[in-house]
């Protein structure tokens, strides 16, 4: 059988895993932003950047804990999986969970005791200190969570991340906020909910696993190869943390120069940039242990064909969504609050330095997931120095806009990089000539909406509405003239026939006899 072939073949696998967490993924990625407009809306820009501060930093100390144990566990386990080694799974599954507590509960104890140092020395801003205390809880059960849902994972089950960290989460989050605040809780208030909320999420997690696996594990003498898991988890512990700090370096650089309500537009900017990216996420958590998988058996070119589809469904995604950022930026901040419309440029920057992330599809994914963390890890560094330096250079005297400029050079130096070093270590690339069309269909679509602002005299939200809609309409219009791929219509068929009918309770048999 053809490589084509093969892939055709299996893309089903990867479409169906694909559709289940684009749902899932859809919903949190509304909800999560709906909790933002909230907290946003509540507090007003000085309150929230206290809030995105703390909570900034209990997200870096997450991510030191999990420090890529999350990604090491897909890895290692969809091979013992498929191994029937249960006995290397329970030991490898116990040494990841044993690592990330120990590493949790000491980073909590330190953002503990540390917090009117990091306050008062790092970010200049005393007030945060309280904020900083309540919120190092979340350290061990992000940690904990992440690695449970991960283990989920490694059997290509992507319902339960869907259902635990996807929708219940954020849900919980928005409906115990409000209560909180009009009982009379602040930032205090609301930064408790977002820890308690993840308790829960973390027994759930746990739950979760016990229905994956589908042997007795107490049953199994536990083994683990440590120097191994060590040698490849070391490199891409860095290497996390590195990524992290690509995304927040930033932040952190404005935090010390800036004031409090500079903090709070930025971070809005970048909620929203990471909302803008959820797509990519929805697409690693299946195609990872896929690369696992593939790049084991030494199937590259299967591996190769499959990346193209990916960063295909990745930019037919990411364009309207992109476009929706450009066209309206004003509007799209004005749901925050009048107060955030002036970061509205400082949006399109960052909109710009996501438009390679998609464009260059899952090549980081791919270095992980291959063995090469170390490379990972030195592309990661080179890329956040040079982003770091630019910060410290620009945000003195350029603010927010600054810190946009450094975040942007640091995601396309990343990118392009690790574009680099997939050609050079496995001579695969994710392009084809079909990106092409997305490409087209967004540019018509775009052209539609300045149209529109320019004939058509429309003021306030109205605009934004009519603009978009005219946008997506041509956008769509245009893609599915130009003619879909056929993967991209497995995928679309995988949605409408499967997905939609189970979450709305629509038996298939009944869609299939219309």
């Amino acid at each position: 059988m053809s490589v084509a072939d093969q892939t055709t073949e299996s893309i089903g696998t990867l479409a169906r895993g694909m559709t289940v967490n684009l749902v899932g993924s859809g919903y949190n990625v509304v909800s999560r932003l709906l909790f933002n407009v909230l907290v946003a809306r509540l507090l007003g820009p000085q309150q929230v950047g206290v809030y995105y501060l703390a909570l900034t930093v209990a997200t870096l100390m997450g991510a030191i804990a999990v420090g890529g144990l999350d990604t090491t566990v897909i890895r290692y386990l969809a091979r013992f999986r498929v191994d029937n080694d249960w006995g290397a799974f329970r030991g490898t599954l116990r040494f990841a969970m044993r690592t990330v507590g120990a590493l949790g509960f000491a980073l909590s104890a330190v953002v503990l005791v540390g917090a009117p140092w990091i306050a008062t020395i790092l970010f200049r801003k005393p007030e945060v200190t309280t904020p900083l205390r309540i919120v190092a809880l979340y350290i061990p059960l992000y940690a904990i969570e992440w690695v449970l849902l991960a283990a989920t994972q490694s059997f290509k089950q992507m319902k339960y991340k869907v259902y635990v960290e996807a929708m219940l989460n954020p849900t919980m989050r928005i409906i115990l906020a409000f209560s909180v605040y009009m009982l009379g809780g602040r930032v205090y208030a609301i930064l408790g909910v977002y820890v308690f909320s993840l308790f829960v999420c973390a027994v759930l997690a746990a739950l979760s696993l016990r229905r994956c696996i589908p042997v007795n594990l107490s049953s199994y003498l536990p083994k683990v190869n440590r120097p191994e898991i060590v040698k490849y988890w070391t490199p891409l512990f860095w290497g996390n943390l590195l990524n992290f700090m690509v995304m927040y370096a930033d932040s952190f650089v404005l935090a010390h120069y800036a004031s409090t309500a500079e903090v709070g537009l930025y971070s809005v900017c970048i909620r929203l940039i990471v909302v803008m990216g959820f797509f990519l996420g929805v697409i690693s958590q299946i195609f990872g242990p896929m690369i696992s998988e593939l790049h084991h058996r030494g199937e590259i070119d299967q591996l190769a064909a499959y990346a193209k589809v990916v960063t295909l469904w990745a930019v037919e995604v990411f364009a309207p969504i992109a476009l929706v950022f450009v066209v309206a930026s004003h509007d799209v901040l004005t749901l925050f609050g009048k107060g955030f419309t002036v970061a509205s440029t400082c949006l399109l920057v960052l909109v710009l330095g996501q438009f390679l992330n998609y464009v260059t599809g899952p090549v980081g994914l791919i270095i992980n997931m291959s063995g090469w963390s170390r490379v990972q890890f030195w592309i990661t560094a080179t890329s956040l120095a040079l982003q770091i330096a630019m910060a410290f250079l620009l945000v003195p005297s350029m603010g927010i806009m600054g810190a946009a400029i450094a975040n942007s050079t640091g995601v396309v130096t990343l990118n392009l990089l690790q574009v680099y070093f997939v050609w050079r270590l496995l001579h695969i690339h994710p392009f084809a000539w079909i990106l092409a069309k997305p490409f087209v269909a967004a540019l018509a679509g775009l052209s539609v909406a300045l149209l529109i602002g320019r004939y058509l005299s429309l003021t306030g939200p109205l605009h934004g509405v009519v603009a978009c809609g005219g946008m997506l309409v041509t956008y769509i219009g245009v893609l599915v003239s130009l003619g879909l791929d056929k993967h991209s219509r497995m995928a679309w068929e995988q949605f409408r026939f499967k997905m939609l009918p189970r979450f709305f309770g629509t038996p298939v048999n009944a869609l299939s006899e219309k």
